[in-house]
């Protein structure tokens, strides 16, 4: 007799019963998402900001790369670099850049990221992926970016008649609270800034910025 291969399969799941409970388990762990899920990427996409609003919080006022990023972000559509004779990508506004560049890249854009990010100076891995947004995207206008300081929340919004074809990302950028017991601590953001478990999304406190979704 010719068994079927539904018919293998429930031979072995009857043979390996508490294997077969276990994949059943993490087939229904939300939590643990596949490599190259969309939705996977853009969690990765709103915690890696999240974080680059962490490190500015805790160094915008000792670190000089810190203190230009925070203008990057509160001044979303302005480019502060102000080159002679700029290409098309050098006329973008210094957020875009930011989210287009790499760790790697020798550029402050990159060297600001290097420092949010040290341990993928060198590289990527299968969470933190850089650039933050794809660069074509970018540089083709599909993505803008705008800064709400009155959010803890961004979000993505949908194309409209006046912007057709373009999705606008809305990052986060409240002002920092003031440091104590009873909103945020400095050692609860140092926390966060240096997480790296890609099964966590979302900071425990509500006081940093969730940026985009």
């Amino acid at each position: 007799m010719v068994l079927s291969s539904e018919s293998l399969r429930e031979t072995k799941l009857q043979k390996f019963p508490e294997l077969a409970e276990k994949k059943l388990s993490e087939s229904l762990d939300s939590d643990k998402l596949p490599q190259g899920s969309v939705l996977r990427y853009m969690l990765a996409q709103t915690k890696m900001i999240s974080q680059i609003i962490s490190y500015i919080w805790l160094y915008a006022e000792s670190e000089p790369l810190a203190k230009q990023a925070r203008k990057w972000f509160q001044n979303p559509t302005k480019d502060f670099d102000q080159i002679e004779n700029p290409t098309f990508t050098d006329k973008l506004p210094s957020l875009a850049q930011l989210m287009s560049a790499k760790p790697q890249d020798e550029t402050k854009y990159g060297k600001f990221l290097s420092k949010v990010f040290p341990d993928f100076k060198d590289k990527s891995n299968g969470f933190y992926q850089f650039p933050i947004f794809n660069k074509k995207d970018i540089h083709s206008g599909i993505v803008v970016f705008k800064t709400d300081a009155a959010i803890a929340n961004g979000s993505i919004q949908d194309p409209t008649p006046n912007s057709p074809n373009v999705l606008t990302v809305v990052i986060a950028f409240p002002p920092c609270p003031k440091f104590s017991e009873a909103t945020l601590t400095k050692e609860e953001l140092s926390s966060w800034l240096k997480d790296r478990d890609s099964s966590n999304y979302t900071p425990s406190n509500s006081y940093i910025p969730s940026c985009s979704s």
